[in-house]
């Protein structure tokens, strides 16, 4: 489908996937970190490993389609940041609010989170297991929400001095459903989990916000886009 629109608007591109022959995987990537090189995007599947698939030459990833596993988006969002970027790197990853994709990235979080603690109990390993009542909320979806996920961080931004977004009560949840970001949620705590904290660190903004960052490039999307989560680090 992004091949097609590539097509459509006649921008030049490469593609890497599965199935590249592996002879060709680094003519490919020398060929886009060319400065001079006419092809500016480069189409790759977030799961083609190798040695050296190294993208210093791209300024701003699209990840489009999350995995369930963490690792992977991490993996590829780690091919355009890699030693020798001399550019500002920007990230987006888009979800499709209310749906699968959005738990999708609460599942990653719950992960993350459990990947840097200790469990000390069994209580820890149900929190990734899947319930009954978890499989039917997956495939459930959500349309009357901005976010799905700041709804269940029960965060008030308005409290927040460092936050540039908005009070999530604007925004009433269509039903209450369990918390899959952490066991009890985040209203205890004790009980909040790494990766938890860490997004609620986050600067929270409401997509058709007028503090959206110019650099971001997302001028007039504010029909599509309901809601941004956005975060800079220098490291």
């Amino acid at each position: 489908m992004l091949q097609k629109f590539c097509d459509q608007k006649r921008y030049g591109y490469l593609r890497l996937d599965g199935q590249t022959p592996t002879n060709r995987r680094q003519e490919l990537v020398t060929k886009f970190n060319n400065k001079f090189s006419k092809e500016f995007i480069f189409l790759l599947s977030s799961k083609a490993g190798g040695v050296g698939l190294n993208l210093i030459g791209a300024s701003r990833l699209v990840l489009y389609d999350i995995d369930w596993n963490p690792a992977n988006d991490l993996q590829a969002m780690a091919r355009v940041w890699r030693d020798g970027q001399a550019k500002q790197v920007h990230i987006y990853r888009l979800l499709t609010t209310g749906s699968i994709e959005e738990k999708i990235y609460q599942r990653q979080i719950t992960k993350q989170g459990l990947s840097g603690a200790v469990m000390e109990s069994k209580a820890g390993k149900s929190d990734v297991q899947f319930s009954r009542e978890d499989l039917k909320d997956l495939f459930s979806l959500n349309v009357n929400t901005l976010c799905d996920t700041h709804e269940l961080l029960c965060c008030d931004c308005q409290d927040r001095p460092d936050s540039v977004g908005v009070p999530t009560a604007t925004t009433a949840p269509s039903s209450v459903r369990p918390c899959q970001l952490g066991a009890g949620g985040i209203k205890k705590a004790a009980k909040r989990n790494l990766g938890m904290d860490e997004l609620m660190e986050w600067k929270h903004l409401r997509g058709n916000s007028s503090k959206a960052n110019p650099d971001w490039f997302l001028e007039g999307v504010s029909e599509d886009v309901s809601f941004i989560f956005w975060h800079e680090t220098k490291t």
